[in-house]
């Protein structure tokens, strides 16, 4: 499609599907059913792609650590990625609104196809960005911003409020699933995130790692130099898992010096980098340097990955936790990986447990 001659569709479309007061009053019902953010965003991608059918349509948010996408192609794939590109490109206009013949001309990355974007936003706040990329470039940039004023009524207009009304409901969901100390997710929220995890990789078949790490002998820290110490360490290991994984991902700690990362779209080679990743970084951080101390702090590390539903989240995360204590009790300062189904194999133990022999076949492997 030429996406500068066809834009116009997208307008015509909906107001031939909004004719009537029904319709109208169908819509806007239907915008308050869902009460989260993602659930929203799939039903309007789903009905702005029946309008104007494009190659990937996305809904992008503002999150916690920078530009979330919660409805359209996974963010590590490329048209995700260019979606997420675009988005912050659209937040920096005066108008909210942005396109381009090319993404790949205009913003030096991405796809050589046509894209277009609408900031959306609630009473006080932007929402978010509704993103639409083609499959191929136009001579020019498409007209958005004739477009935007004919769907700013009765769709931009809407989408923004119930966008901003559902955000705020994740929001007030988040704050009752972060952990105090150290601003990562609760044991609470893992529990949930796994079992959303498995629901999509039932239906995506793409694979899900967890990794369950363990500070060893933290005790000591809290002995020798007091638990409020202690719990500054505990907040800077956070900062450190943060920068250790993708905004895909989830950080927790899952209790005490227990942290656990979940891993979507990850299969056991890459959660092993990760894991080592992890490891290598806590090693070689100097933990409380800003109080005058030099901490050195090391991992036990469990990992364990799944590529087929079926097994529960139970299951999961115990197979990551049991690796992580294998590794414990064969000397510390190690990785320990199991993939669900088969056996772990030597090349997955590293650090001084893996001098301790191989992993016993376990009940879950």
């Amino acid at each position: 499609m030429n996406l500068a001659l066809g834009l116009p569709r997208l307008p015509r479309a909906a107001r031939r599907a909004l004719a009537s007061r029904e319709a109208l009053h169908a819509w806007w019902l239907a915008l308050q059913q869902p009460e989260t953010a993602p659930a929203l965003a799939r039903f309007v991608v789903d009905r702005v792609s029946e309008w104007l059918p494009l190659q990937a349509w996305a809904i992008v948010v503002p999150g916690r650590h920078g530009l979330e996408l919660v409805a359209g192609p996974a963010p590590r794939r490329r048209p995700g990625q260019a979606a997420l590109a675009i988005a912050d490109a659209a937040l920096k206009t005066p108008d909210g609104h942005w396109s381009a013949g090319s993404i790949r001309a205009a913003l030096g990355t991405g796809p050589d196809a046509a894209a277009v974007a609408w900031v959306v936003r609630g009473r006080e706040e932007v929402a978010g960005v509704i993103v639409g990329i083609d499959d191929a470039p136009a001579p020019r940039p498409p007209d958005v911003g004739t477009v935007a004023t004919m769907l700013e009524e009765d769709v931009l207009g809407p989408v923004g409020l119930a966008l901003a009304r559902v955000r705020q409901l994740d929001r007030l969901r988040e704050l009752a699933a972060i952990d105090d100390l150290t601003g990562l997710y609760n044991a609470r929220h893992l529990q949930q995130t796994v079992e959303r995890e498995l629901s999509r990789l039932a239906r995506t078949r793409r694979p899900l790692s967890l990794v369950f790490l363990d500070l060893d002998a933290f005790k000591r820290v809290n002995d020798r130099h007091g638990h409020l110490m202690g719990s500054r360490a505990l907040v800077d290991v956070g900062h450190l898992l943060r920068a250790c994984v993708r905004q895909t991902d989830t950080a927790v700690r899952y209790g005490g010096d227990e942290f656990v990362v979940v891993l979507p779209d990850t299969g056991a080679r890459d959660a092993g980098g990760v894991a080592r990743r992890i490891q290598q970084r806590v090693a070689a951080e100097k933990f409380l340097a800003a109080h005058g101390l030099d901490l050195r702090l090391t991992v036990s590390v469990g990992v364990a990955t799944l590529r087929r539903p079926t097994f529960t989240a139970a299951d999961l995360i115990r197979t990551a936790d049991e690796a992580m204590y294998w590794v414990k009790r064969h000397g510390r300062n190690g990785i320990r990986a199991v993939l669900l189904g088969r056996a772990a194999r030597p090349d997955t133990m590293t650090g001084p447990a893996a001098a301790a022999g191989r992993p016993k076949r376990s009940t879950t492997e």
